[in-house]
């Protein structure tokens, strides 16, 4: 049952004597308050004014026309876990709440005893889903500490979560969008339900709307069974619609109207259905620009724009990489059944220099390269892939004893890159007594692309010395 601390509100909207007369004494449990509404219309407004955890609603309270409340209820208040109350002759009715997101229903008369029931077992789901919550929250955080705009783009991700508004992703390809939209669906009063997401680029315009909404049997060659589609899949849960921006303008169209409606029928059939979803969009593309350009519909991109979040580039957020490289590395350790405990500093210098241009995406195929390449416990430069070590700069900086002196410098003041490297290769090799083995350990590279380097840059009069 609840804790003391944490009180919980439970809100009875029915017309039963029965149930009012003994809330105020069988439920006057520490942790709980109860509220009382014999209509739905002032059922409506305490859930307007106030944070109900459980509501009871009773079929014979609902107004006849509105078959689809609980379905109403649980997008304009997606946290309150629903109970329905009904008769024996108003199963068929209950049964369809389940399906539209109540949690439990009873058969009238209601007894106490079996209130107090569905209260221990809600309260105990509720309870450790904000643990769970919690728990992700600081991981996250971890996984994104150090890095001014992630932890800004957390923190509206967080707020934005319980709600049911249509988030836009922008970013990228490779940066996490698909990631985030999961982050937003697991932290939201969603998660029972499913994540389904659909990539518009690699549906051809042809099957969209059968695949979005599912067919008839015998709608079409090869339509030989009944298909739902993704929009049904993703009732009570979020669908994930990727590269939103590569929809053809019919295609717009029937996605507008959808968002607009949140009804559609599936192709071959007469029956209107209606379902509760959430929509995340994401696209690498600039969407405004293509509004601009009259490629994307005006009244499509802010359906879709209600809450924005950009994800910027992992070469604009490196902070990130330790924390992703240790979650990279442990999900191939587990995968892989592996147990690579550290990355020498050579490796890490060659990650934390590198540019991804495939972004996180490629971050992760670069430390399941890794592992899989690693001896013993530990990951180092060589595991790496070829192409992280070829043409590239060096990677530690000198120390503080090495005085750059190559001159003279650019009219800005500021020396090229190759000439910095051209003289710490000069100055560590003269340091180490021109042996190029003990220099390219040093140095964090091989012999050969030392010599390579040397040759590049014409370092002159360096005699090569072994150990």
């Amino acid at each position: 049952m609840a804790s003391d601390d944490t009180q919980k509100t439970i809100l009875f909207a029915t017309l039963s004597t029965t149930v009012t007369s003994f809330t105020g004494n069988a439920f006057n449990l520490p942790g709980f308050r109860t509220i009382n509404a014999s209509s739905i219309t002032k059922a409506l407004s305490v859930l307007e004014k106030e944070k109900i955890d459980f509501v009871f609603l009773d079929i014979e309270a609902m107004p006849k026309q509105e078959i689809d409340l609980v379905n109403y209820l649980k997008t304009s208040s997606p946290h309150s876990e629903i109970i329905i109350l009904a008769t024996i002759n108003e199963l068929e009715e209950a049964t369809k709440a389940l399906r539209n997101g109540a949690s439990f229903y009873l058969i009238k008369p209601v007894k106490a005893a079996d209130v107090k029931t569905i209260l221990d077992k809600l309260s105990t789901k509720v309870d450790r889903q904000e643990e769970y919550l919690a728990l992700e929250q600081r991981v996250l955080s971890d996984l994104m500490s150090g890095s001014p705009a992630m932890e800004k783009l957390l923190k509206l991700a967080v707020k934005i979560a319980p709600t049911t508004s249509t988030v836009l992703i922008g970013g990228e390809s490779g940066t996490g969008k698909e990631f985030f939209a999961r982050i937003i669906h697991r932290m939201s009063k969603r998660i029972d339900g499913q994540f389904v997401a659909m990539n518009c680029g690699s549906v051809p315009d042809t099957l969209f709307e059968s695949e979005l909404f599912g067919y008839k049997k015998g709608a079409f060659t090869g339509a030989d069974r009944d298909k739902p589609g993704l929009v049904e899949e993703a009732h009570l849960g979020t669908l994930f619609l990727d590269e939103v921006g590569e929809l053809s303008p019919s295609a717009q169209v029937k996605l507008l109207r959808f968002l607009q409606e949140r009804s559609f029928r599936r192709i071959g059939d007469n029956v209107q259905r209606t379902v509760n979803v959430r929509i995340i969009a994401a696209s690498n593309k600039d969407l405004a620009k293509l509004m601009a350009e009259g490629r994307f519909r005006e009244d499509l991109f802010y359906r879709l724009n209600v809450f924005y979040l950009y994800l910027p580039p992992l070469r604009e957020r490196k902070e990130t990489i330790p924390n992703l490289i240790k979650l990279f590395v442990h999900k191939n350790n587990e995968l892989l059944e592996k147990h690579i405990s550290r990355i020498t500093s050579a490796a890490e210098a060659v990650l934390a220099n590198y540019g991804f241009p495939g972004n996180v995406r490629e971050l992760e195929n670069i430390i399941e390269h890794a592992v899989v390449m690693a001896e013993a416990n530990e990951i180092t430069e060589k595991d790496l892939p070829d192409f992280m070590l070829r043409n590239r700069l060096l990677l530690e900086g000198p120390p503080q004893a090495l005085e750059c002196a190559c001159k003279p410098a650019h009219p800005s003041g500021i020396h090229t890159l190759k000439d910095l490297e051209r003289e710490y290769i000069k100055q560590s090799l003269a340091l180490l007594d021109n042996n190029y083995s003990d220099a390219a350990k040093k140095l964090g590279i091989s012999r050969s692309t030392l010599w390579r380097k040397i040759k590049e840059y014409k370092i002159e009069g360096q005699a090569v010395h072994e150990n």
